[in-house]
């Protein structure tokens, strides 16, 4: 395996966090729905750190922030 095996490409990175992110944000007042989107929290918390992107990377961030769908 080369080290080009073990490449993934920012872009690819960067949709991955968008769908992740849309995968929560239902922000439900009940228990099961507060831990579903702490966890899509977490794990999009973990795979910007672990690949030093932020959320503003994110594709269609800044238009969502707008509308105020992200706070």
């Amino acid at each position: 395996m080369t080290s080009d095996d073990n490449f993934i490409s920012g872009s690819s990175v960067k949709k991955a966090a968008k769908k992740i992110h849309e995968a929560g944000g239902c922000d439900a007042t009940d228990e099961y729905g507060r831990g579903y989107d702490d966890a899509v929290t977490l794990a999009l918390d973990i795979l910007l750190e672990e690949t030093g992107y932020v959320i503003e990377d994110i594709p269609d961030y800044g238009e969502d922030k707008e509308a105020g769908i992200y706070e």
